[in-house]
C-alpha cells in the first residue's frame, strides 16, 4: 500500500513535468506553423487552460478510483504528445491551403481540436490521483496534490526551459521528459498483476520511444509543410529548416521564409537603393537576409566593411555550412539581437539595411517603431541612409495597405526629414535626413555600378504613376507606430479577421455569456480564485509581450517566463496550506494589487528598458500570491466539500480567459497599458468579494 501511495504521487510529478514541457513544445509548434504570430500563445494557452479545466471540472461528477484506470489514463497521457505532435504537423497541411495564412476562427478550431484528448485528460487525471489516494485508504488533501502538482510543473519548466530547449528536438523533449510518468504507472500496473494489460503497455511505450528517438521519423514529419529538406534545425531562437527546389535553397526561420537564394531582383533592390544614394560608403549595417547575393550586391559599392547582423547563429552557421554565405575579409558575421546591438554600439554607419518581413509579428514590429527609428538614426552618420520594406501590390492599394503604408511613412517621417517610398516589388522605404534621390539607375551609373535587374527593368516597372499613386495613398492623420502602442500590429490584427469577412466581437460574445453562466454557480471563494487565475495569466501574457518589445525572442525565454511563474507557486502554496491567519487572503489580493499597480507606473512613466531578470522575479512574487490563495481558499471551503475540482476548474477557466482576453484581443487592439487596467478592474471586484468574505467569517 505504502509503494502505491509514493507511486502515485511520482506519477503526479512525472505528469506535471510532461505537461508543462508538452505545453512548452507545443506553443513554440504553433508559432513555428503559424508564422511566428504570437497571438497564437495566446489561442495555444486559452486552449489548453480551457481543456484543462473542463478536465478538472469532469472530475466532480466521474469519480472512479481505481489504481489500474488511474494507470492506464496517465500513461496515455505520458504517451500520446508524440501523436499530437504528428498531428499538429500533419493537419496543418491538410486542413489549411499551403502557404495560406489561416484566420483567427481557423486557427483557434485547429488548436482546439489537436490538443483536446491530451489537455482534458490532464485535467481530469489530477482530481482523480485524489480520489484513488482516498479509495486507498490514504488521507490526502487538495492543497497537497496541488503542491505535489507544482513540483512537477516546476521541474518540467526548469528542465526544458534551461536544458532541453538547447539540445533536444521537440520529439526527443517528449521522450525525456515523459519518461517518469511512464516508469511510475508502469511499476504501479506491475504491482496491481495484470499481465495482459502490462504486456500491452509495453508494446505501446516501445512504440513511443521508436518514434520520439527517431530522428529521420521527425525530420520526415515536417516535409508535408517544406517539401526537400536539406538541413532541419530546432534552434533556441526558432525553429531553422533549409530545402532545395532544383538549385535553389530556401531558408525559413520560424515558418517564415528569410532568403531565396538565386532571386538577383530582390538582392539587388534591397541593396542599391539605399546605397546608390551617397557617393562614399563606409560602414554597412545589414539587419537580417545578408545571405547569398545579398552581400555579393553590397560590395560593388565598395565599402569600408559591413557588419551582418543575425540573431540566430544556428541560422548562419546553416549558411556557411551550405555555402550561401561567404566569409569576406570586410565582413563582420554578429549573432546578437539588432535592436541592442545598435542601442549599445559606439559604431558609426553610413547605411542601416533592415530586410526584415513585414511588421506583422511583435517580435518583427519593434524594428519598425519610433523607437527603433530613433535608435538607427543615432548610429547613422550625418546623412546616412535607413531603408526597410513592405508588401506592396503595384496596381492596387487596398485600405488595409493603405493603413500600413501611411503608419509607417509617419513614423518614420517623425524621425528623418525625408522619406521616400519606391514603389517595386515591395515598397522601399529610404529614410535620411539628408537628400533622396529617385532616379537610381543613374546614381549606379555614376558610381560605375553594374545590375542587371534595375539597368534593365526599373524605369519600366517604378513609373512616374506608380509613384504618384503610392504618394497619394499616404494619410498623415494615421497614428505612428510604437513600442507600447503597436499601430501595425493593430492594422495586422483587424486584416486577420477582416480578410475572412469575420469579427472578433461575436468570439468575445460567445466567451462572455459561457464565463457568465459559469460565474452564476460558482462559489465566492470560487470566484476569486477564477479572478486571480485571470489576472496571473494576462499578467503571463503582458510579460511575454512586453519581453518580445525589449528582447524580441520570446521563442526562447518563454519558457524561462513560464517557469518564473511556476517556481512562485510551490512556496506560496506550501504558506498557504500552512497559514492559519484569516487576512492571509486579503493580504495577498492587495499584493496582487500592488503588483499590477508596479506593472502600469512602469508601462506608463517610466517605459524604460529594465534587465531581464527584474521580468521573472517580478513573474515570481505574482505567482506567489496565486499559490498561497489555491491551498488557503480549499481549506476555509472544508475538505468534506471535496473543493479540489471546482477550485482548479475556476482556477484553470479563469486563467483561460485572462490568457484570450489580454493575450489575443486587447494588447493587440488597444496596447499594453490599457490591457493591465482592465485587469486592476477585475482584480478590484474579486478585492470586494474577498473583503466581503473575510468580514462574514469575523461575523
Amino acid at each position: 500500500m505504502i509503494n502505491i501511495r509514493r507511486l502515485i504521487l511520482w506519477s503526479i510529478i512525472g505528469i506535471g513535468i510532461s505537461s508543462i514541457s508538452v505545453q512548452l513544445v507545443v506553443i513554440r509548434e504553433f508559432l513555428a506553423q503559424f508564422n511566428g504570430n504570437e497571438m497564437t500563445i495566446s489561442v495555444a494557452v486559452f486552449s489548453w487552460l480551457l481543456l484543462t479545466g473542463v478536465g478538472s471540472y469532469a472530475a466532480k461528477f466521474i469519480k472512479p478510483a481505481s489504481v489500474t484506470i488511474y494507470s492506464l489514463l496517465a500513461l496515455i497521457a505520458a504517451i500520446w504528445p508524440i501523436p499530437q505532435m504528428i498531428m499538429i504537423r500533419h493537419f496543418r497541411e491538410g486542413v489549411f491551403i499551403h502557404g495560406a495564412s489561416p484566420g483567427f476562427y481557423h486557427i483557434f478550431i485547429f488548436i482546439l481540436a489537436v490538443i483536446a484528448v491530451y489537455c482534458l485528460l490532464s485535467g481530469f487525471i489530477l482530481p482523480l490521483s485524489l480520489n484513488v489516494l482516498r479509495a486507498n485508504g490514504y488521507t490526502s488533501t487538495s492543497g497537497d496534490i496541488y503542491i505535489t502538482d507544482n513540483i512537477g510543473d516546476i521541474s518540467g519548466g526548469i528542465i526544458f526551459s534551461f536544458i532541453l530547449v538547447y539540445w533536444a528536438t521537440p520529439f526527443q523533449a517528449i521522450a525525456i521528459t515523459s519518461s517518469l510518468a511512464v516508469l511510475s504507472t508502469m511499476a504501479l500496473l506491475y504491482i496491481k498483476g495484470n499481465r495482459r494489460l502490462l504486456a500491452g503497455a509495453v508494446l505501446l511505450i516501445a512504440g513511443f520511444y521508436t518514434v520520439a528517438l527517431n530522428a529521420n521519423l521527425e525530420t520526415l514529419s515536417l516535409s508535408g509543410q517544406y517539401g526537400d529538406i536539406v538541413k532541419y534545425l530546432e534552434s533556441p531562437y526558432g525553429r531553422v529548416v533549409v530545402t532545395r527546389e532544383g538549385s535553389q535553397h530556401t531558408f525559413w526561420e520560424s515558418g517564415l521564409p528569410l532568403y531565396s537564394d538565386e532571386n538577383i531582383m530582390e538582392s539587388e533592390e534591397r541593396v542599391h537603393y539605399p546605397l546608390s544614394q551617397r557617393k562614399q560608403i563606409g560602414n554597412i549595417l545589414i539587419i537580417s537576409g545578408g545571405l547569398g547575393e545579398t552581400l555579393s550586391e553590397a560590395q560593388k559599392h565598395r565599402p569600408g566593411h559591413i557588419d551582418y547582423l543575425e540573431l540566430d547563429p544556428w541560422l548562419t552557421g546553416a549558411a556557411e555550412e551550405i555555402g550561401i554565405l561567404i566569409k569576406r575579409p570586410n565582413l563582420d558575421i554578429i549573432n546578437a539581437d539588432a535592436r541592442n546591438y545598435i542601442k549599445n554600439s559606439e559604431k558609426k554607419y553610413d547605411a542601416i539595411i533592415v530586410n526584415l518581413p513585414d511588421p506583422d509579428t511583435f517580435q518583427i514590429n519593434r524594428f519598425f517603431t519610433n523607437e527603433f527609428f530613433r535608435l538607427v538614426k543615432d548610429a547613422l552618420n550625418e546623412d546616412g541612409i535607413l531603408s526597410f520594406s513592405l508588401e506592396y501590390s503595384e496596381n492596387f492599394v487596398s485600405s488595409i495597405r493603405r493603413k500600413k503604408l501611411s503608419t509607417m511613412y509617419n513614423t518614420a517621417g517623425s524621425v528623418f526629414k525625408h522619406v521616400e517610398i519606391i514603389p517595386a516589388a515591395r515598397a522601399y522605404f529610404i529614410c535620411s535626413d539628408g537628400e533622396i534621390s529617385m532616379d537610381i539607375p543613374a546614381l549606379l551609373r555614376d558610381k560605375s555600378v553594374s545590375t542587371t535587374y534595375i539597368e534593365g527593368f526599373y524605369y519600366g516597372n517604378v513609373t512616374d504613376d506608380r509613384v504618384e499613386r503610392i504618394r497619394s495613398a499616404i494619410d498623415r492623420g494615421v497614428d505612428i507606430n510604437s513600442d507600447f502602442m503597436p499601430g501595425m500590429v493593430r492594422i495586422v490584427f483587424q486584416e486577420w479577421f477582416s480578410q475572412y469577412d469575420t469579427s472578433p466581437w461575436l468570439f468575445i460574445f460567445i466567451i462572455a455569456v459561457i464565463f457568465a453562466i459559469y460565474l452564476f454557480f460558482v462559489k465566492r471563494e470560487e470566484y476569486i480564485l477564477f479572478s486571480t487565475g485571470m489576472a496571473v495569466m494576462g499578467t503571463e501574457m503582458l510579460i511575454i509581450f512586453t519581453f518580445q518589445v525589449i528582447y524580441g525572442y520570446i521563442y526562447l525565454r518563454i519558457g524561462a517566463v513560464v517557469t518564473s511563474f511556476l517556481l512562485g507557486l510551490l512556496p506560496g502554496a506550501i504558506l498557504g496550506k500552512g497559514y492559519k491567519g484569516r487576512p492571509g487572503l486579503m493580504a495577498s489580493e492587495v499584493i496582487i494589487l500592488g503588483l499590477l499597480f508596479i506593472f502600469l507606473t512602469w508601462g506608463t512613466l517610466l517605459n524604460v528598458d529594465i534587465p531581464q531578470i527584474w521580468f521573472f522575479i517580478y513573474c515570481f512574487m505574482f505567482s506567489f500570491c496565486c499559490g498561497f490563495q489555491f491551498p488557503f481558499i480549499t481549506r476555509i471551503m472544508g475538505e468534506n466539500s471535496r473543493p479540489i475540482a471546482g477550485c482548479l476548474a475556476a482556477d484553470f477557466a479563469g486563467a483561460a480567459v485572462g490568457t484570450i482576453l489580454v493575450g489575443a484581443f486587447l494588447i493587440p487592439s488597444i496596447g499594453i497599458r490599457i490591457s493591465i487596467i482592465f485587469l486592476l478592474l477585475m482584480k478590484i471586484s474579486s478585492f470586494s468579494v474577498s473583503f466581503f468574505l473575510w468580514r462574514g467569517k469575523r461575523g
